[in-house]
């Protein structure tokens, strides 16, 4: 896609001739049929250096609340859908509260990776142990016979996986090598687990299948690590990021004006910063164009500079250490830098 995510130190462009120059330039210049394994398949971004990659639209279109209001453009439109309020970390959960995401509880074994997808529809969680890897994955039921007909043709010729126990089911086990395989449990309660064991042998993986457990929302952040952003310090983590990004751009947020929050449901920092600067630069960028179609040279500049000054807003420059998201929002800045409205822009950061 591990989890450090609130680096918001990126891009301040310094008030000086070199900055009016960049503008004037900018002003001047014309607009120019296998399932996808989450272990394996890198999709297009927010490409993060980690066995597990995370496509780019589905890191920056996740839904989870942060009360701070996003820093919008004045002249633009918000385009983050509200998301529902997430569980607060240690309180009481309902007694029907759905329990299908697994965790895994062996000493020794750290948790690297954490993803959830919009609105509860699957996610993952990674652990490591020297050169070991456990990867765990929840999806909902539908996909279920998809992903156990891409397995069967793991082997040759395709076939059932063997059957082993996984938290209570008879599940199908594949090797795709003699220290790495995958097992995927049936449908229960509307959701699939997979799990995938490598740099181990297969006994050593089915011992480890035992170890895991069943559990909620609320059990699910009680068991990550410290440094994992929980649903109760979601909102101050997204106004740090925010408070960096306008630092460092010079720009105040669009005062006495209300603002949808922007939402996240990521627990890891990584994924909630690309939730965090995807939809301010796809805000932006959305006013740039706008701009540009409407001829409105003020507004063309002031989306301009926010956009250069990407490079220095916090949070993407701590991504930069982890992974590739930084890259693809410099890209786009280098584009506006030359004159450019990025093409493509809406669909590379899931706009």
């Amino acid at each position: 896609m591990d989890p450090k995510i609130s680096d918001d130190a990126v891009g301040r462009l310094p008030i000086t001739s070199g900055r009016a120059e960049l503008l004037e330039e900018i002003m001047s210049t014309p607009v120019t049929d296998h399932m996808p394994d989450p272990t394996t398949d890198t999709g297009a971004a927010p490409p993060r250096r980690t066995a597990w990659l995370v496509p780019l639209a589905a890191a920056a279109a996740v839904a989870v609340v942060a009360t701070g209001p996003l820093w919008w453009p004045s002249g633009g439109e918000p385009t983050a859908a509200p998301g529902a309020p997430a569980a607060q970390s240690g309180a009481e959960a309902p007694a029907d509260a759905p329990a299908y995401r697994a965790v895994l509880d062996v000493p020794g074994w750290s948790v690297t990776h954490v993803y959830e997808e919009a609105d509860g529809n699957g996610g993952e969680v990674s652990y490591e142990r020297g050169q070991a890897s456990l990867e765990v994955s929840w999806r909902p039921g539908a996909l279920y016979e998809d992903y156990v007909e891409d397995r069967r043709h793991i082997v040759d010729p395709p076939a059932d996986g063997d059957p082993v126990e996984l938290l209570g089911r008879t599940a199908q086990l594949w090797p795709y090598s003699a220290d790495d395989h995958t097992v995927i449990r049936p449908v229960e309660d509307g959701f699939t687990l997979e799990v995938r064991g490598s740099g181990m042998p297969r006994s050593a993986f089915e011992d480890l299948l035992g170890d895991l457990r069943f559990v909620d929302e609320a059990g699910f952040e009680q068991a990550l690590p410290d440094e994992f952003v929980t649903a109760s310090e979601r909102d101050a983590v997204v106004e740090e990021m925010l408070d960096g990004i306008a630092a460092a751009s010079g720009q105040e947020r669009t005062p006495g004006e209300e603002q949808p929050p922007i939402t996240s449901d990521q627990a890891d920092r990584y994924h909630l910063g690309a939730d965090v600067a995807g939809k301010v630069a796809c805000a932006w960028l959305q006013e740039l164009r706008d701009a540009r179609r409407a001829g409105d040279q003020g507004r063309v500049e002031e989306a301009a500079a926010v956009l250069v000054s990407s490079r220095q807003w916090p949070v993407l420059l701590e991504m930069e250490r982890e992974g590739d998201y930084a890259e693809v929002i410099w890209d786009y800045a280098d584009q506006v830098a030359a004159g450019r409205v990025p093409e493509g822009f809406k669909e590379g950061l899931g706009c």
